[in-house]
């Protein structure tokens, strides 16, 4: 098969779209149209919102430097016994000092404490149980208490119906 030879009148015809550009040896390329200033001007990046200084700034702090967020995030997480009855000690010290904290951050305190009713260890059990019974319940006698009976009523059944006798035992002390 041999190809006809397209003439120049037909070549010009068929468009300049694809139009190859011829580079010269050893010439650097310019950029492309569409490429993007990657540089960056200063030599350190700044992030205020970060900072541990002002996330501390405003808030109150315990004792060991916990504030409301820390403590309760602490307590939540699988952690080892000593650091969540730590956390629990600290929350309790930063409500007894600072009992505007406990008004604005209830729910929250509430949510986070109600998962230790049924908590494995006994030490967890028993503090939050004190932490429960000294600070958050007497704070909630002059509020709606709806809300909070029926946060805590399906955590302390569960605990009732847990295979451990001692989780079961401490959820009659509810009662």
């Amino acid at each position: 098969m041999v190809r006809s030879k397209v003439s120049s009148k037909e070549q010009q015809n068929r468009g300049v779209d694809f139009k190859k550009i011829k580079r010269k040896i050893g010439r650097k390329l310019p950029p492309p149209k569409n490429a993007t200033n990657t540089e960056i001007k200063s030599k350190a990046i700044v992030l205020p919102e970060q900072s541990v200084a002002s996330e501390k700034a405003g808030l109150s702090v315990s004792k060991k430097g916990f504030n409301i967020k820390r403590a309760s995030s602490e307590n939540i997480s699988p952690q080892p016994k000593n650091s969540k009855s730590g956390a629990l000690i600290g929350v309790r010290d930063l409500f007894l000092k600072y009992s505007a904290e406990l008004k604005l951050h209830k729910y929250a305190v509430m949510e986070k404490l109600r998962e230790r009713i049924s908590d494995n260890d006994k030490v967890v059990r028993e503090t939050s149980y004190q932490l429960l019974k000294s600070v958050v319940f007497p704070s909630c006698k002059e509020d709606n208490q709806g809300p909070f009976i029926s946060m805590m009523m399906a955590y302390i059944f569960n605990a009732m119906t847990h295979l451990a006798v001692d989780v079961r035992l401490m959820a009659f002390k509810f009662f």
